[in-house]
């Protein structure tokens, strides 16, 4: 930080919270963690897929992640859950023939 234009009084008063933010930025940024935990998650999940046997349920990312898994993609809030619903029936009606956005009202679908 001090090769930023820092100096050591200026880190100094930085607060608990910045700190714990500058620490997350350097760990995604400059070593990786983000990058490393997506690619090889994503890597180890399609190789377990491919070598499942036919009939088992097939592996999700999050089974292979662990607690990284919600680091990388943020729990949904409620608001968001409700709006992905809504989102996915729409997608899923709007595929039976003679589908009418109008007849539900429905805008901007």
């Amino acid at each position: 930080m001090i090769f930023n234009g820092h100096t050591h009084d200026t880190i100094a008063e930085f607060d608990d919270i910045t700190m714990g933010n500058l620490q997350t930025m350097y760990a995604d940024g400059l070593i990786g963690n983000y990058g490393l935990l997506n690619t090889l998650g994503s890597l180890t999940n399609g190789v377990f897929n491919y070598m499942r046997a036919s009939g088992t349920p097939a592996y999700k990312l999050a089974n292979i992640l662990g607690n990284a898994y919600d680091y990388i993609y943020p729990p949904l809030t409620e608001q968001q859950k409700k709006q992905q619903a809504n989102e996915q029936l729409l997608a899923f009606m709007s595929q039976a023939p003679g589908f009418s956005a109008d007849r539900f009202g429905v805008k901007n679908g």
